[in-house]
């Protein structure tokens, strides 16, 4: 993700689809277990920079509290990879952050490795929370056409649906040895529809508008051919009978499991508030607000793996070349409709007791 705070900024499609899982993190964590010394440890997979963990893990935090009482000590662990920005996540958590869960006898700390594998003791974990983080793949498994896994061709398309189906199972089997007996997890995470190379995201038309603007700046010089053949992004977006799959292997039972529309979240906030202001703060309309926030959310989320692949020092200026410049032009010139349709899943994953 985008550091110095930028993805805390412009994730708020993210955090929208968070919410679909708080009232089910809340029930789960009424029935948390305590660890060996009593504590309650709750770990959030995939925090990024924070701000979107806030409320849920609030919620959780009061949820256990108003079971346990209200001296229940809790160690709150968030996790992401090492490259992490996790100095603007502890000032998002900071004590003297109203918005923060940071109360008495609750201790953050964080974990700068990758959720595919073991993070924390055996049994020791109560509660896990992860939202908008698992459809990411541990590392990209081979050549793609295109930027996005639903433009491989089939053997490219068989490859990355392996590599998927290996990290899902790594996941599961590291979250399995983490949790204590009647443990549980709720994991909120984009999903995709159909089958095989049918399936569908809801992202299909940004992305192919990216990798258009990826293109164009090839022509005109910004990039090299190699360089754009090189430029993917390491996702996948699983299907409900992928999410099912290795759950009995794992030792895990799904609780609960549940579909949204998600539809466009950017969309529906720039029109509600255009709805009463015909400009937003900066004195954008509707359509110039609404391009700008798609770019800004693509750049934040999806930019740093896409241009991975390029020299550090190039990477800001080809990002805002593309995101801010092209990506956004695009959306300005075919106006009046969502680009998204996001396929949202949300799923209650426990561990059986003895």
């Amino acid at each position: 993700m985008a550091g110095h705070g930028a993805y805390n900024q412009h994730a708020t499609a993210q955090a929208t689809a968070g919410g679909f899982g708080i009232a089910l993190l809340a029930s789960a964590a009424r029935r948390t277990p305590c660890g060996p010394s009593g504590v309650v440890t709750i770990a959030d997979y995939g925090a990024s920079q924070g701000r979107n963990s806030l409320d849920p893990l609030s919620a959780a935090i009061d949820a256990i509290r108003s079971e346990r009482g209200a001296g229940q000590e809790i160690v709150v662990v968030h996790t992401d990879l090492p490259d992490n920005d996790f100095a603007t996540l502890f000032r998002t958590v900071a004590a003297d952050n109203p918005s923060s869960y940071w109360r008495p006898g609750v201790f953050p700390a964080a974990v700068g490795r990758s959720f595919y594998e073991q993070l924390l003791p055996t049994a020791t974990v109560g509660l896990g929370w992860s939202s908008i983080a698992v459809h990411w793949l541990a590392a990209t498994p081979g050549a793609l056409r295109g930027i996005w896994f639903a433009t491989a061709t089939p053997e490219q398309y068989r490859v990355w649906s392996a590599a998927a189906a290996a990290d899902w199972r790594r996941f599961l089997r590291a979250r399995a040895a983490e949790l204590l007996p009647e443990g549980r997890m709720v994991i909120v995470v984009g999903g995709a529809t159909g089958d095989g190379q049918t399936r569908l995201s809801g992202a299909e038309r940004a992305m192919a508008a990216v990798e258009r603007s990826l293109r164009e700046m090839a022509d005109d010089g910004l990039l090299s051919a190699a360089e754009v053949t090189a430029a993917a992004i390491p996702a996948w977006y699983r299907t409900p009978p992928e999410w099912h799959a290795p759950l009995t292997d794992a030792g895990l039972v799904m609780e609960h499991f549940e579909e949204h529309r998600l539809g466009d979240p950017l969309w529906n906030a720039v029109h509600d508030r255009n709805r009463t202001d015909s400009r937003d703060d900066a004195g954008n309309s509707a359509d110039a607000a609404y391009a700008r926030s798609v770019a800004q959310a693509l750049r934040v989320s999806f930019g740093p793996s896409l241009l991975a692949g390029l020299p550090e020092s190039r990477r800001p200026a080809v990002a805002a070349e593309l995101f801010d410049n092209r990506l956004n032009n695009a959306i300005l010139e075919d106006p009046g409709r969502p680009w998204f349709d996001w396929q949202l899943t949300v799923m209650v994953i426990a561990k059986p007791g003895r």
